[in-house]
């Protein structure tokens, strides 16, 4: 049996389970950013992006669960458009890539592999192609590399500061409890830049199956959505050291089939994706999340046409929020009320997508969105502009010579 058809019956039961899931429970990388108080080194000499909130072109990149491979890619500033980038060619991943988190500064990617023991890490060169961290082991391993750490097989999703100096994993799938440790990156240039060492006593249970995690724009705040388990786990972060906290209010629960979260621009609320809804939750001085009265829970299906939010994200102005629908193939459109976070649903129809968007992304100029359309006989990343409005306007979808056989995340040199 040849390995697409092996790799498509693997996410064929996936998706199964989810939708079972669906029905016995109720159910983006956040892509906000601000300047922020994120450490107090100044972040290192970047390799290649505009500065913060120009237009001009940049790199981005692509993970292929169909083919456990990465693609670099140009971004046009203005337009989105995508484009291979000159001479490079897909790289090996782990088995079933299921996130990825690109480096502000330009010089590292990081993949977390589902089916794997172990993330992925890659260097960022100047023309914007990727060399792996560790050549010496297919999918170039940068955790666990004995492959004898239970905590770190089946890593979910990371996040790192927007320096560049932490990574932050959720691994563990299944009937176990998931484990977020916090990675301190080797920084200097050299042999080993962008190798990885746990941070001694920054390893944490997060719930079954935590599925997304995600940091607030100042550094401040990290949460971890956990799936199975349907809770949010809070923690304040020390901005100089790295290290995490439990917040007062450790974690919100009641979320079941929660997959993932982003946070306002303004750090001041939480925004949570699960079945078929999203919570709404105010944010306290130590990151605490607390459900806004009197209604927090809005709901993503008002017109049938909205179920599975499986990623979130919010614009950088603060003011629409989206989730990507995978048993729908469709993107719910909200618009954000910055003073209580409440939510209004505002276009419909919802916007079609490709088949199973696993993930949503927009882009650094605030008016192109992305959703990464995983199923193979998409072969797709649906590509909208953003009216001033919020709402959405299809394009031309970015096509498989492009992104795959499996799209599953998007991410750029800057958010």
């Amino acid at each position: 049996m040849g390995r697409a058809t092996t790799t498509s019956q693997l996410r064929q039961g996936r998706f199964l389970y989810k939708l079972g899931m669906l029905a016995i429970a109720p159910m983006l990388l956040f892509a906000a950013c601000s300047s922020g108080d994120d450490g107090a080194a100044p972040p290192p000499s970047s390799n290649n992006p505009p500065p913060s909130g120009s237009t001009a072109n940049q790199f981005a990149y692509i993970i292929d669960a169909g083919t456990s491979e990465i693609r670099a890619v140009t971004m046009d500033g203005t337009t989105g458009d995508l484009a291979t980038v000159a001479g490079s060619s897909p790289i090996s991943t782990g088995s079933f890539p299921h996130d990825v988190d690109v480096d502000l500064q330009g010089k590292y990617v990081y993949v977390s592999n589902h089916d794997s023991s172990f993330v992925s890490g890659f260097l960022i060169t100047q023309s914007g192609s990727l060399t792996p961290i560790n050549p010496a082991a297919t999918g170039s391993p940068v955790t666990n590399l004995a492959g004898t750490d239970a905590t770190e097989n089946q890593p979910h999703s990371s996040v790192m500061d927007q320096n560049g100096q932490f990574l932050y994993v959720v691994a563990g799938v299944g009937p176990g409890v998931s484990t977020l440790k916090a990675y301190q990156i080797q920084t200097a240039a050299g042999p080993g830049q962008g190798t990885l060492t746990a941070m001694a006593g920054q390893s944490f249970s997060v719930g079954v199956h935590g599925h997304r995690v995600r940091m607030s724009p100042n550094g401040q705040f990290l949460y971890v959505a956990s799936e199975d388990s349907g809770e949010v786990y809070a923690f304040s972060r020390n901005t100089s050291t790295g290290n995490l906290t439990p917040s007062a209010i450790p974690k919100v629960t009641g979320l079941m089939g929660a997959t993932d979260v982003a946070i306002a621009p303004t750090n001041n609320f939480l925004f949570a994706s699960y079945t078929n809804a999203v919570e709404v939750m105010s944010i306290g001085p130590d990151g605490s999340p607390t459900r806004i009265a009197p209604v927090s829970t809005f709901s993503t299906n008002n017109n049938l046409q909205g179920s599975g939010p499986h990623a979130i994200a919010i614009r950088q102005n603060g003011q629409s929020l989206y989730t990507a629908n995978i048993n729908a193939n469709t993107v719910s459109v909200f618009s954000v009320n910055t003073a209580t976070g409440v939510l209004t649903e505002i276009q419909v129809p919802n916007p079609t997508t490709g088949g199973d968007p696993n993930f949503v992304y927009i882009h650094p100029n605030g008016a192109v969105l992305y959703t990464a359309d995983t199923r193979q006989s998409s072969n797709q990343i649906s590509k909208f502009t953003i009216n001033a409005d919020g709402t959405l306007t299809a394009t031309t979808p970015i096509p498989s010579s492009i992104v795959g056989i499996g799209p599953n995340g998007i991410r750029s040199t800057i958010k």
